[in-house]
């Protein structure tokens, strides 16, 4: 009976893992993370299941913060999802926390045959109140450097990160392309300017003051585009959303 019951499960499992097998999972963590910090349970989980994760530490990085633009983060993500390809990925699904949400949504924006999207918890909205009335003269000062020319000059500057204020030292064209608030960091508009309708999965935590209506519905519709909330907190959430994104990414190969 048991090696009945074993070559029942192995024959339910082999078409899951078969379709998994040809998906790369790009996987990008949040302000201040790391690669093996809060997303850690769901790259080894979407391991587990035989997804390609790749989960490169971002110019966001708490060992980084911030050396790169955003378009040259769009670049580094370009180099993630040409090593899932060459592993053999034939779909590839760019997935992130926080800020790594955000930027998810950026590259979908600025680079076609993105094959999904997923945003958890997502963070960093530098064009909403919350960071215009504390960093506003930051990017100001930000934009006045960079039009003098000395974009290119050190300085420190104010951010915020789970509504807490930080301090970074970074020039003033890196600070200004990730708080700009009407710059490509803007998630909104990074929704809106979709190259094509895209499979887009948002998970937010209860009480988390992102809705639909915030970039979500901005997004080309597509039928497989999902908005979920579960009862967790913001860091917690990549944790408690493994088994939620397995299902979302197994609907995508569902007819």
């Amino acid at each position: 009976m048991r090696r009945v019951a074993a070559a029942l499960l192995a024959a339910f499992l082999a078409p899951a893992q078969a379709l998994a097998a040809d998906v790369g999972v790009v996987l990008l963590h949040g302000k201040e993370g790391r690669p093996n910090g809060y997303t850690k349970p769901v790259s080894q989980g979407l391991e587990e299941k035989g997804y390609m994760i790749s989960t490169p530490e971002m110019p966001w990085s708490k060992a980084r913060i911030y050396d790169a633009t955003f378009e040259e983060a769009m670049v580094e993500i370009d180099q993630a999802v040409e090593g899932l390809r060459k592993k053999g990925a034939k779909r590839v699904i760019i997935a992130g926390h926080s800020m790594g949400a955000g930027a998810a949504l950026g590259y979908a924006a600025s680079r076609a045959g993105v094959d999904g999207v997923i945003a958890l918890a997502p963070g960093h909205l530098p064009e909403t109140y919350a960071f215009t009335s504390r960093l506003g003269q930051d990017v100001a000062r930000a934009r006045s450097l960079v039009a003098d020319g000395n974009g290119k000059a050190r300085r420190s500057f104010n951010d915020l990160n789970t509504g807490k204020s930080m301090s970074v030292t970074t020039t003033a064209e890196i600070y200004l392309s990730w708080f700009d608030p009407e710059g490509r960091a803007v998630m909104p508009k990074a929704a809106a300017a979709f190259k094509a309708p895209t499979p887009l999965l948002v998970i937010v935590p209860a009480g988390d003051k992102v809705d639909e209506d915030y970039f979500f519905v901005k997004a080309p519709p597509h039928p497989k585009s999902k908005f979920q909330r579960i009862s967790t907190s913001h860091v917690s959430l990549p944790r408690d959303a493994v088994k939620p994104v397995a299902d979302w990414l197994a609907t995508l190969d569902a007819k």
